[in-house]
């Protein structure tokens, strides 16, 4: 199980939200990881940079060897947007996710951006209320 399947398993579980929302939004997640639209290292790679730009996780520098060339380029274009998602979500621009949209498919994209906002949330709650 990837660091992000994993982590929800554990964060989620013991949050104090309402059992509904817990399993609607456990259910997202993992529905995203399981259809394999977005890699998973995608996925982590977004949700540990939303998590740095929150001051929730220190910087990691390292790359993930075992990614291909294509999920490098897929998780820079990511990235982008990911940081964006944080401060400034108006600002992204349909140029920002044209790779993305060519990798992923419409869908794909709009799975991505929902994934990130949650991402988000999940950070902005945990900084307001520990919820998470």
């Amino acid at each position: 199980m990837a660091k992000l399947s994993q982590g929800y398993e554990i964060s989620l579980a013991t949050a104090q939200l309402p059992q509904k929302l817990f399993e609607k939004y456990k259910k997202f997640i993992d529905s995203t990881i399981d259809t394999h639209d977005i890699p998973e290292s995608v996925l982590d790679a977004c949700n540990s940079r939303i998590r740095q730009i929150h001051g929730l996780e220190a910087a990691n520098n390292e790359d993930n060897k075992d990614s291909t060339s294509t999920e490098k380029a897929l998780a820079f274009a990511a990235l982008k947007v990911a940081e964006k998602i944080v401060s400034s979500v108006h600002d992204i621009q349909d140029s920002d996710l044209l790779s993305l949209r060519e990798a992923l498919g419409a869908s794909g994209v709009v799975q991505l951006i929902t994934a990130l906002a949650f991402f988000d949330v999940e950070c902005r709650l945990e900084l307001a209320s520990r919820v998470f």
